[in-house]
């Protein structure tokens, strides 16, 4: 029972005391453009549903908007991403260790460092999106619930 008690907290400790927190995850090189091509088929087929969703009626209810933002705004992600891959590949660590400090500092030699930082706060349009995609599932979700007016009956 100990040896178990003891496993559980290993475990526990080792998920709360994280090491790194990277925003771009690191692919081998050959898996990169597997990764990459996953992202530009998901700005493609996200595309297309938004252009698709945008044609229909559905563009005129409220739940439908949310959901269509959350798409043009995943895109964007994505986007962003797919350029914060390519400039990983292009650009070195530039957080250096002064003699003497404790805090590393962060060196900018050129603008793709700038850029490549900027867009490591990808989460910045990622949750956003997830949030309008939420809130329009909820609304769709209420919608459903009510209660059809009489002489209405649902399709």
């Amino acid at each position: 029972m100990a040896t178990l008690f003891f496993t559980v907290f290993l475990l526990l400790s080792g998920s709360l005391l994280p090491d790194n927190a990277l925003a771009f995850q690191p692919h081998a090189y050959s898996g990169l453009y597997i990764h990459q091509l996953a992202h530009f088929f998901l700005i493609v087929s996200l595309f297309f549903f938004a252009v698709k969703a945008h044609q229909t009626r559905l563009a005129s209810l409220k739940a439908w908007q949310y959901i269509i933002a959350g798409t043009w705004l995943l895109m964007l992600w994505s986007g962003a991403t797919m350029v914060g891959h390519f400039l990983d590949l292009e650009i070195e660590d530039a957080l250096f260790l002064p003699p003497g400090a404790d805090i590393p500092l962060l060196r900018l030699n050129g603008w793709q460092e700038g850029l490549y930082y900027i867009l490591k706060l990808d989460h910045l349009l990622a949750v956003p999106a997830m949030f309008l995609f939420y809130r329009g599932l909820k609304l769709l979700r209420e919608e459903q619930s009510r209660p059809s007016p009489p002489g209405q009956g649902r399709p």
